[in-house]
């Protein structure tokens, strides 16, 4: 009777630890690694009447006062060069002109540049957007509205949009705000998310 050669014992151990699930050994406990999970989109419920689909590279951050009802942050660059921008998004009342005006009157300098508004339509629901870069004033340790000292950021750039919701959900047209505001380059490096964002509340 023949027998098989034996194998030697360090050819049959590396071969286990080619097939052996990883762990991480966190002080005197260890835990099999678990997969890395994608991050996901968030929904925003717009008076009931719409939603928008907030994309996974915008980040939750604190609101910076209680008149926001959402805040997330864009972000441009990696590492030590990695730049960010502020997403707002709140209720809001007045005309459609006469903020987009307010919102332009912001910005100035000569290098100052103006692109819209643009008006299009998304499930009954009308959505202005208008792009501004240039010299960015706006002031720091007061309200949203007053108060503070002006401070002015050159190479700034905003993407503001006014959400106007479908006619007969309520007695007059609410408008829902959403603005980005920060470095010129991270407004261009996330133009494409919000515009596809902002045009989601009525699909």
């Amino acid at each position: 009777m023949k027998f098989a050669p034996m194998r030697p014992l360090s050819i049959l151990l590396a071969s286990a630890c080619l097939f052996a699930v990883p762990t991480i050994v966190v002080g005197d406990e260890t835990a099999t690694a678990e997969p890395a999970t994608d991050a996901k989109s968030e929904t925003i419920n717009v008076f009931d009447s719409g939603t928008l689909v907030v994309p996974a590279e915008f980040k939750r951050a604190p609101k910076a006062n209680n008149i926001i009802e959402h805040e997330f942050q864009a972000s441009a660059g990696e590492g030590d060069e990695a730049e960010t921008a502020r997403l707002t998004m709140m209720p809001a009342s007045g005309g459609v002109k006469a903020n987009i005006d307010r919102w332009i009157g912001q910005f100035s300098g000569s290098d100052r540049k103006t692109v819209g508004p643009k008006e299009t339509q998304s499930g009954g629901w009308t959505v202005h957007v208008v792009e501004v870069s240039g010299q960015y004033a706006t002031r720091m340790g007061g309200g949203p509205f007053a108060g503070g000292r002006m401070v002015r950021n050159d190479g700034y750039a905003m993407l503001g949009a006014i959400l106007v919701e479908p006619e007969g959900d309520s007695p007059r047209r609410r408008q829902y705000f959403v603005k980005m505001i920060g470095p010129e380059s991270v407004i261009k490096a996330n133009g494409e998310s919000f515009k596809k964002m902002v045009t989601s509340v009525g699909q």
